[in-house]
């Protein structure tokens, strides 16, 4: 979903509990992609700088090399503080 809402628009989230065996069947037309990130992955991208504009957001994905990662790269990156996406994601992590 969209980390914001369109003017004059109610944003709501959910949670739900997913069983990581099954595929995922993602809906081309209307997401651009999912995936199954550990615990682990989503804290990384949490301590990058998160942005909205989609430039710095992939050259942040380019240069950031986590310690050991000879890849140089990370698989996400988590939308910035104050959006509702965040929100979840900031929930989850910590546990609320």
């Amino acid at each position: 979903s969209q980390p914001w809402p369109f003017p004059q628009s109610a944003m709501i989230g959910f949670r739900a509990v997913a069983d990581p065996a099954i595929p995922l069947n993602v809906d081309e037309a209307e997401m651009d992609g999912a995936g199954w990130f550990t615990r682990e992955e989503v804290e990384l991208a949490r301590s990058i700088k998160s942005t909205m504009d989609h430039k710095v957001a992939a050259k942040a994905l380019e240069d950031f090399a986590p310690a050991g990662n000879k890849q140089g790269s990370v698989s996400l990156l988590v939308p910035p503080s104050g959006t509702i996406a965040r929100r979840l994601i900031d929930g989850w992590l910590d546990g609320a």
